[in-house]
């Protein structure tokens, strides 16, 4: 890697997000876009980065024309061509998922080219290696859903290397996920994190999965925003900075500007109780926060919600049973969707508590709840 022609002479900088999923229905495409600018995409964070990387799913969904999003996001296209030309900052970006993105990323191509931004652009819609000359790195890049086997796609990456006469590519750009990002729950095809890191010198840039996570030298920045319940932790972009192959800096910078999405669980509260427990929580959240009940049919919250929606109206409100009835487009919006601190693992020590619940939440009588978990002790215990 060639850490002399850098902005800081032995080091080379980049800024890594993905997912950040423009044009969503719930969060507002003015709100990450005024995210994306206070956090990321200003002067004062590009003026020191060599590299500005978009891991994939920069759209949520196709745009047509007369869709008042696209004013927005062309203009912050714009702004990020223009700052990165002034700044001296190269530009790469993978395509994401086929239902998000849509190819619509080369607006940035076009952009670039209609108004003649002398810009270090690359945009990679199939798989590839690109060799930076500038920067004396190979760049691996691999968009989602390349083959419908992942084993496909690593023999695909290996015949490209071998025909580059490379035994290693210095980077590499993703949209996928790895094996250790998704629970057993979730049937899709993963990368092998391991055989990566061996193809890899320095860093694997990944998007898809919405969670930030760092596996050796793999980054997944997970979602920029937050864009569904289920995702209260901490959204941003890493920020690294490379000497050499062992000497590195990773940090997680935070946007702290996301929007809140927050589940209060109102199961068995009475009226009061109830009130007392939203007006705490409505204290402490910004305005246009979505918040989500989780409650029974019969509880209190059940049937207080048009209430909530009259009194607090600068806030989202919902029940968590809607979520059935959403459509989702894909096998990860689903897992995005859940909140797995809901999970617990069925085994003969948990099984009659977790089937109890459930009864109760039925609307079942105690006699019918109690006839039901005693036969269920009886079969659990004929199974020793």
């Amino acid at each position: 890697m060639k850490i002399d022609s850098t902005k800081s002479p032995g080091s080379f900088r980049f800024v890594s997000l993905g997912d950040v999923h423009l044009g969503h229905h719930q969060t507002p495409t003015t709100k990450i876009v005024e995210n994306l600018d206070r956090y990321c995409t200003n002067d004062k964070v590009l003026k020191d980065v060599d590299m500005l990387i978009i891991t994939g799913d920069l759209f949520d969904r196709l745009l047509h024309n007369a869709d008042e999003n696209l004013d927005v996001i062309h203009r912050w296209v714009s702004r990020v061509l223009y700052r990165c030309a002034y700044l001296d900052v190269a530009i790469r970006i993978v395509e994401g998922t086929p239902s998000h993105d849509r190819g619509q990323s080369r607006f940035f191509v076009e952009q670039a080219a209609n108004a003649k931004i002398d810009v270090d652009l690359y945009y990679a819609t199939q798989l590839e290696i690109e060799h930076n000359e500038r920067f004396g790195i190979d760049i691996l890049y691999v968009p989602d859903k390349w083959r419908p086997d992942t084993a496909e796609t690593l023999e695909e990456v290996r015949v490209l290397m071998k025909n580059r006469g490379l035994e290693k590519v210095d980077f590499a750009i993703m949209h996928g996920a790895f094996e250790y990002q998704l629970p057993s729950i979730v049937k899709e095809p993963t990368h092998d994190s391991a055989v990566y890191l061996e193809l890899v010198r320095y860093f694997i840039l990944i998007g898809h999965v919405h969670l930030v996570t760092q596996l050796e030298r793999i980054l997944a920045a997970g979602s920029y925003d937050r864009i569904c319940h289920g995702e209260e932790g901490p959204k941003g972009y890493y920020d690294v900075r490379v000497r050499d192959v062992d000497d590195y800096d990773i940090v997680f910078v935070e946007n702290k500007g996301a929007k809140r999405y927050d589940t209060i669980d109102c199961t068995g509260l009475d009226t009061k109780e109830f009130n007392v427990k939203i007006r705490k929580v409505v204290e402490q959240l910004p305005k246009s926060s979505a918040i989500r009940l989780r409650c029974s049919p019969h509880d209190a919250a059940a049937g207080d919600i048009e209430g909530l929606v009259k009194q607090y109206p600068q806030f989202e409100w919902s029940l968590a049973k809607d979520r059935e009835k959403v459509k989702k487009e894909s096998i990860m919006d689903t897992f995005m969707s859940m909140d797995m601190k809901e999970f617990v693992p069925i085994d003969p020590t948990s099984i009659e508590a977790l089937v109890q619940a459930e009864l109760e939440k039925q609307g079942l009588d105690t006699y019918a709840v109690d006839s039901c978990t005693h036969r269920l002790k009886e079969l659990v215990s004929g199974l020793h």
